[in-house]
C-alpha cells in the first residue's frame, strides 16, 4: 500500500491508491473499535475523581462524615482564632464561679500601680505609714508619705473626715485607718488579725497602695499598709515588708467601733 499526495483546484487533500482496499477497511473498523473502548475506560474514572474530590472538600473544611456532630471551620490568615470546645460538658469559663469552676484560686494577685484583687485566703503582711497618734496623743509621721489619703474626698462626704481638716489632721484623728482601698473600696471597715497572738483591730480603709512592683512583687504576697498605731497594738512595733508579719483581715459591718476588739 502506498499513499500519494495530490492537489485539488481549490483545496488541499489527500488521495488514497491501495492494492487491498477491503483489508485496510477491516483495519480502520478494528482502531475505531478501540478508540471506542479507550474511551469509555476514561469516562469510568469520572464517578472515582468526583468522590475524590468531595473528600478533598470534607478535609479542608475539618468536617468528617462519620464524626458525631461537625467540628468547626478552621479560619486561615490575620483573622484566624483557636477555640478548643473542650470535653463535653466542660466549661472553659476562667470566671466561672461555684461547685463547676475550673479555676484554681489565686491567694495574691498584684498587677498595675497597686493591687486590685483580695486575696483568696485572706492573708497579708502587714507594714506601717501615714500619719497618727499613739494612746499618749504623740503625733507620729512618715516621711514617704504626704499624708493625704486617696479616699479623701469620701471622707469628707461621709463625715469620716471633718469640715477643714487636712488629710494630715483627719489621719492623725481617725488614727486606726489602712491602706488597700482600691481592694477593699473606701471607707470599708476591716478587722485586722495576728493569729500568732490573737489581737486584732478594725481599722478603716482610707488609702491605696501600698506598690506592687517596690513591695508586693518582692514579697509575693499581698501587703496591708496600716497605720503605725495599727502596727504596735499587734506587733509592738512598726513593721516593714521585709519583715513578714502575717495578718488576716476580714469586712466588717460600718457600724463597727474603730480600735482594739474586745
Amino acid at each position: 500500500m502506498f499513499i500519494e499526495p495530490r492537489r485539488s483546484l481549490g483545496d488541499r487533500s489527500w488521495h488514497v491508491k491501495c492494492s487491498n482496499c477491503a483489508v485496510l477497511r477491516a483495519s480502520l473498523v478494528v482502531v475505531a473499535s478501540l478508540l471506542v473502548a479507550a474511551g469509555t475506560g476514561c469516562g469510568s474514572s469520572q464517578p472515582d475523581d468526583a468522590a475524590g474530590a468531595a473528600s478533598a472538600s470534607n478535609d479542608y473544611t475539618e468536617t468528617a462524615p462519620s464524626d458525631p456532630a461537625p467540628r468547626p471551620s478552621t479560619t486561615f490568615g490575620a483573622d484566624a482564632s483557636v477555640t478548643d470546645p473542650g470535653p463535653t460538658g466542660s466549661t472553659p469559663d476562667a470566671g466561672s464561679k461555684g461547685p463547676d469552676a475550673t479555676m484554681p484560686s489565686i491567694p495574691w494577685s498584684c498587677t498595675g500601680a497597686y493591687g486590685t484583687t483580695k486575696a483568696s485566703d485572706g492573708e497579708y503582711y502587714l507594714t506601717a505609714f501615714g500619719c497618727w497618734k499613739d494612746a499618749a496623743g504623740v503625733a507620729h509621721g512618715d516621711t514617704g508619705d504626704n499624708c493625704i489619703p486617696s479616699c479623701f474626698a469620701q471622707a469628707k462626704a461621709a463625715g469620716v473626715c471633718l469640715p477643714g481638716e487636712t488629710g494630715k489632721q483627719c489621719e492623725e484623728r481617725v488614727t486606726w485607718f489602712t491602706a488597700d482601698a482600691a481592694r477593699f473600696g473606701c471607707l470599708t471597715k476591716l478587722k485586722v488579725t495576728n493569729p500568732a497572738n490573737g489581737k486584732s483591730v478594725v481599722a478603716i480603709a482610707l488609702d491605696f497602695g501600698p506598690s506592687c512592683t517596690a513591695v508586693e512583687d518582692k514579697v509575693k504576697k499581698g501587703v496591708l499598709d496600716a497605720s503605725g498605731r495599727v502596727d504596735r497594738q499587734l506587733f509592738g512595733a512598726d513593721q516593714g515588708y521585709q519583715d513578714k508579719s502575717l495578718v488576716t483581715v476580714t469586712e466588717v459591718p460600718d457600724s463597727t467601733p474603730l480600735g482594739p476588739t474586745p
